[in-house]
């Protein structure tokens, strides 16, 4: 299946399959979010409600995708 938005790095299915069912005004504040620095606990929770739950660790993983490899650390 061809995700609807294209995140940038690499997001897990789970992640994917989340913002994919948002609402486009809903995947616009969500995104400010996800890029920003807003808890991944804060984030998990929300899509929970939400129901399409997305673990706190998935957030954080996905988070670590989108910084630039620091002095040799992978």
């Amino acid at each position: 299946m061809t995700p609807k938005t294209n995140l940038p790095g690499n997001p897990g299915p789970r992640l994917q399959a989340a913002v994919d069912a948002m609402t486009d005004a809903t995947r616009h504040a969500f995104l400010t979010h996800l890029i920003a620095t807003t808890s991944a606990e804060y984030l998990a929770d929300w899509l929970k409600r939400a129901g399409t739950p997305v673990s706190a660790s998935t957030i954080r993983t996905y988070r670590r995708t989108l910084r630039p490899h620091e002095g040799g650390r992978r």
